[in-house]
């Protein structure tokens, strides 16, 4: 109940996942705990610093989150540091969508923001 997302997978995946202090262990599992998060990106200091989506889009997370202690605790920090990191990228291309030609703009946001982004000028 600690990390709701861990209901999406089977239980041999979750004691493979809580088994293992290595942040690592948790890459082959992203795709099934994320919506389209095939992979973090973790230093050498174990900091969770970025996401790769399956169609190779990457964001560095606007403030990196440490991968130790239980999974389940820095998995919710990692998925908070996501929406909060997300949320500021759709700001950010929102505020710069009527600055640039558009398919320059489109071409340099990840995929979902330039809809997302879309979408709110049209509406506006």
């Amino acid at each position: 109940m600690a990390f709701p997302r861990f209901y999406f997978i089977s239980n041999d995946d979750l004691l493979q996942i809580l088994g293992s202090s290595d942040p690592l262990a948790i890459q082959p599992f992203l795709l099934s705990l994320f919506d389209n998060c095939k992979a973090l990106t973790i230093n050498k200091q174990k900091q969770a610093i970025g996401m790769t989506s399956d169609e190779g889009e990457y964001y560095d997370l606007e403030t990196p989150v440490k991968c130790e202690g239980n999974v389940e605790d820095w998995m919710n920090k990692v998925d908070d540091e996501m929406k909060a990191t997300l949320a500021l990228i759709v700001k950010k291309a929102v505020f710069n969508y009527a600055k640039s030609d558009r398919l320059e703009w489109i071409k340099g946001e990840i995929g979902m923001v330039a809809v997302l982004g879309t979408q709110i000028w049209w509406t506006f």
